[in-house]
């Protein structure tokens, strides 16, 4: 059985990772478990571990989310397991690893927090990996690959270090990032495994986690509440130019206010995801509509203002606990990442 730990620089969606590497791997055939050892929580708190949750169900695993996600603990908890109790420590995380990896080909440890900001994580990342000989994959926001704390880490790492990823890339950088980066890494002999764009789907949210967000009520397509927004619009200042209007965005969620009957309408001949509505369900001609659509309604009771305002914030606590993102995400490593290569690395057959 082979280890491989996901770690991350920064915050760049090592979550996602772990999730789409694990999945792609099953899709070639092998048998791979998950765990994330330490899931960091504030002083006091009882925070179930999402990433293990949703990990769970999107690689099929049978074991317990206790077993996936074992130890909750704080920071201050984390540094005294690490300097006051390793020896303790090491043989919790070991014992754990080792039960949820019976029987698999591969199993992927998520580590705890980030390596950039973190030091307390920093230590749980390379004692994890010292500990649980595992083979090392280091994510890297687009704006770090030539961080020299980076290269620090890389060089703590040493021969762990399979490679790195550079997640979330700008799509207009992405050709520019993949030269310079493999030139500038291949340089310090570490290994580009992939370059990955930015993606829509990765940062939406769904349906009913708008309605959450918003405490609103969906009145209609309720079978449609996990797929993804990825934009929204505001309704169109005039019926003529609606439709135009509306094609400029795809996958979107499109705030107007009830009576705009005409605004509703065209949206709905458009890629729309769901429609948001103030304080009142729309005309009978927009329901009927939208239901021959499949594209759910949402009643709000606020304004247009605050309905944005909530919105925006749903979008920037965007997670990636959804199985179309998921499938996104798997299908950019398709393209992005050489599988036989990794399992090669790996000494998988």
């Amino acid at each position: 059985m082979t280890t491989l730990q996901i770690i991350s620089f920064d915050s760049c969606g090592k979550a996602a990772l772990s999730a789409g590497i694990g999945k792609k791997l099953m899709n070639s055939g092998k048998k791979v478990g998950y765990i994330k050892p330490i899931h960091i929580i504030d002083e006091g708190a009882k925070d179930d571990c999402q990433d293990a949750i949703f990990i769970k169900e999107a690689l099929e695993l049978d074991e317990a989310v206790k077993q996936l996600c074992p130890m909750h603990l704080s920071q201050e908890e984390l540094w005294k397991n690490l300097t006051e109790d390793i020896d303790n420590f090491a043989t919790k995380v070991t014992t754990s690893c080792n039960q949820v990896a019976a029987g698999k080909d591969l199993l992927i440890v998520e580590s705890p927090g980030n390596i950039k900001s973190d030091q307390v994580s920093a230590l749980a990342c390379y004692t994890i990996a010292e500990k649980t000989d595992a083979a090392v994959i280091m994510v890297l926001c687009p704006s770090d690959y030539k961080d020299a704390g980076a290269l620090q880490a890389a060089e703590k790492l040493e021969k762990r270090l399979l490679g790195v990823i550079i997640n979330q890339v700008p799509e207009s950088r992405v050709s520019f990032i993949r030269s310079e980066s493999s030139e500038y890494f291949k340089a310090r002999n570490i290994t580009v495994l992939a370059v990955l764009p930015e993606s829509r789907a990765l940062l939406g949210v769904s349906v009913a986690e708008l309605a959450a967000a918003l405490d609103g009520e969906i009145i209609s397509s309720k079978d449609k509440v996990n797929d993804l927004v990825e934009n929204v619009m505001l309704g169109a200042m005039t019926p003529d130019s609606g439709r135009d209007y509306f094609n400029r965005k795809n996958n979107k969620a499109v705030i107007t206010r009830a009576e705009r009957a005409d605004m509703l309408l065209a949206a709905l001949e458009t890629s729309t995801k769901c429609l948001i509505v103030t304080k009142q369900k729309p005309t009978t001609s927009v329901m009927v509509k939208a239901e021959d659509k499949h594209v759910p309604v949402m009643v709000v009771d606020k304004d247009i203002n605050d309905i944005v305002a909530g919105v925006e914030l749903a979008l920037a606590k965007a997670r990636f606990q959804n199985l179309q993102k998921l499938q996104a995400m798997v299908s950019m490593l398709d393209a992005g990442l050489d599988v036989k290569s990794l399992t090669a690395a790996l000494g998988l057959k």
